[in-house]
């Protein structure tokens, strides 16, 4: 059985230790501590393999002896490189003779030992001493490189002195009961396979903390984590599986079901065990604090707040509770923000937004804590108050039970919040780096949050605004029933006798009603609707538009030379008012004494409509960024500055385009492309 058991053991290991070797070559090369460890690792792999031969082949123990020293002398160059940082081998070489002597000391053996491989000499005690020299020599720069190493960096080399000190120790033990007993206790041989399987992940561990030996092996948490629990329940089953056969060696015919019996307890209490959340937590922390540098997992820590920040149909405000909350599972968490000077309470979990020791929180810590940017810590403070920039009262510190840390959060354009945390129920204790945690949540949270109360903010203006550019469409179709009116207030002083003008008046009165309806129309639906009519013959259109900008000076003149009228389709309304705005624009550019004409003309498929005059005219950068911006007047507050932008938008909602020429001082050219409906 041991001998099964032995050759398993160092089967697994080479295996193990081929695996780690191979990672290792994955990884850049630099250092002489990353060398070293290279070649420990092949020279384990070859002590492995070389003990796994020698129990199926039973060679002379001596090959395996000169092959554990070297792979030992490996393991203290290593040991020693990791306490002197810039250690290199020429400094070995350089150095002290005590120094020189372990390494040829352990040259010298590793070759005699060879020799008496080679020559079949039989083995004598004296191997058995110099293989228990190395195992003191191993557990000595173990516990040189703990005590010598700065406390902050112990976590970094602590799993490979736990796996190497196991190693080592068990070791000795095997020689010194050797020694003792003269001879080697084949069950203790046979398991230092298994030892040295358990040793490879712990120097894992210790060769991705230590950033000089530059290695990038990444060993997950939750791999560490699943394999101890596989680890433990083995073990445990095991130990049920001896104790069971012992029931049922020594209980004689009572023994089966007492067995039985025995194995569903076990069973039982191993699945309690294993259901329970609070046992699964604890262990996790106990990895974290004993095998790894860091308590978190930054980078899963990012992703799964990354993920919970992405969640939709959820208040943006709970989104930011429960990525705050997630890493350190707290019973009870609460976010309040300031809104006109005062906090307001925007998301709780298990607890209500009214509690007394929410609220008494807020009015006493929450200020404090945002003005100096402190994690207030209130357990500790119901100790010693005196550990924070301001003052506090110890009396409501004791009214204080469900929370223990506040946490600020702000922004430099003006956020401000708190959240309150209970204590985390994920890890054993809070120290810097959860603390550091929490402060760098919370900063993007604020972001976070501060982002959504601008886009509230926006959405809110950009309603303001869509409203108002409504009503500056509306206020300039006012401003076309104005001047229809006020032309024919004109007029009615020379024609109120003229019948023609009577009937022209009721006709201009009932256009105005229907603009002044459609306006009141667009005013309750909050938008502007553009209706689509009818097509209609664009001379007569062009007429109306002469004869209602006739009361402003210089007259404008139509040149309707088409032969055929063209007939277009469209908002024959919203036509006339376009073209009107046109030729206001070039009567306020205009001089009395100048010329403004209209004309009409073909092209192709197209019908061009020309509004010219040889007014003040405009340069070119003003055409290119000022003329068709919506909203931009030259005009002061007597113009809205959407006339030219609302024609442009029309003109290409029928399909054509508009093009303009001018010249400072010399006038301006608006030409229309309209595609033509009929002839």
């Amino acid at each position: 059985m041991s001998i099964i058991v032995g050759l398993l053991g160092y089967s697994i290991a080479a295996v193990v230790y081929l695996l780690f070797s191979l990672l290792l070559l994955t990884t850049v090369q630099s250092g002489f501590q990353r060398k070293a460890l290279s070649w420990v690792v092949f020279f384990t792999l070859l002590w492995a393999a070389v003990g796994a031969s020698q129990i199926r082949f039973a060679f002379p123990l001596g090959y395996f002896y000169a092959v554990e020293t070297i792979r030992n002398g490996l393991w203290f160059l290593l040991l020693y490189a990791t306490i002197a940082p810039r250690f290199e081998l020429t400094n070995l070489l350089n150095g002290p003779w005590r120094r020189k002597g372990v390494l040829l000391g352990l040259l010298i053996t590793a070759c005699l030992q060879l020799f008496v491989a080679v020559s079949n000499l039989p083995l004598n005690q004296l191997w058995l001493v110099t293989q228990l020299a190395q195992t003191v020599i191993g557990l000595w720069l173990i516990e040189q490189l703990y005590r010598r190493i700065e406390v902050n960096a112990r976590p970094t080399i602590k799993p490979m002195c736990l796996g190497l000190g196991g190693m080592f120790a068990f070791d000795f033990a095997l020689y010194a009961n050797a020694l003792i007993t003269s001879g080697i206790s084949f069950d203790f041989w046979s398991l230092r396979g298994f030892v040295a399987v358990l040793a490879a992940p712990l120097v894992l561990l210790s060769a991705r903390r230590i950033k000089r030996w530059s290695t990038k092996i990444y060993v997950s948490r939750d791999v560490i984590y699943h394999s101890t629990l596989l680890l433990v329940a083995g073990g445990y089953l095991l130990m049920m599986a001896l104790v069971g056969y012992y029931i049922r060696y020594a209980g004689g015919d009572w023994g089966s079901m007492a067995q039985n019996g025995f194995f569903a307890l076990s069973a039982l209490i191993l699945v309690s065990l294993f259901l329970s959340e609070r046992l699964r937590k604890q262990l996790k922390v106990q990895i974290t604090k004993h095998f790894f540098a860091n308590k978190y997992e930054y980078r899963e820590e990012w992703m799964k707040f990354a993920a919970v920040l992405e969640e939709d149909g959820v208040s943006p405000y709970n989104i930011a509770l429960k990525a705050i909350n997630q890493p350190f599972d707290c019973q009870f968490a609460s976010l309040a923000i300031i809104e006109n000077g005062r906090f307001t309470v925007k998301s709780c979990y298990n607890v209500a937004d009214d509690d007394p020791q929410v609220l008494l929180c807020l009015e006493h810590l929450a200020f404090q804590a945002i003005e100096h940017q402190w994690i207030i810590d209130i357990d500790e403070l119901k100790e010693d108050s005196s550990v924070v920039p301001f003052t506090v009262s110890s009396e409501m510190l004791q009214q204080v039970s469900k929370f223990s840390y506040l946490v600020p959060t702000s922004t430099g354009e003006g956020f401000k919040g708190v959240i309150l945390l209970s204590s985390p129920t994920a890890i054993h204790s809070v120290n810097w780096e959860d603390r550091d945690l929490m402060r760098a949540i919370s900063r993007q949270l604020a972001v976070f949050l501060n982002l959504h109360r601008s886009n509230l903010a926006l959405a809110e203006s950009q309603q303001f605004d869509t409203f108002n550019r409504m009503s500056a469409y509306l206020v300039h179709d006012l401003k076309n029933v104005l001047a229809q009116l006020q032309l024919m207030s004109k007029n009615a002083i020379k024609h109120k006798h003229n019948p023609e003008f009577i009937d022209d008046a009721f006709e201009t009165v009932d256009s105005a009603a229907n603009r002044l309806a459609k306006v009141v129309a667009h005013l309750s639906k909050k938008q502007r609707v553009d209706t689509v009519v009818a097509p209609f013959l664009l001379k007569k259109a062009l007429q109306q538009v002469v004869e209602s900008r006739s009361m402003g000076q210089p007259k404008p003149q139509l040149r309707f030379s088409l032969e055929d009228d063209f007939e277009l389709v469209g908002d024959q309304e919203r036509f006339i008012n376009v073209l009107s705005h046109l030729v206001q624009n070039a009567q306020d550019a205009t001089q009395a004494s100048g010329e403004i004409l209209i004309k009409a003309s073909s092209q192709d498929k197209d019908c061009i409509v020309e509004v010219e005059d040889n007014g003040e005219g405009m340069s070119v950068e003003f055409i290119d960024t000022r003329l068709f911006k919506p909203f931009d007047t030259t005009k002061g507050n007597a113009g809205m500055g959407v006339g030219a932008y609302d024609a442009k938008r029309f003109v290409e909602e029928l399909g054509g385009h508009i093009q303009v020429k001018s010249h400072v001082g010399e006038g301006s050219l608006f030409r229309l492309f309209l595609p033509i409906h009929k002839i």
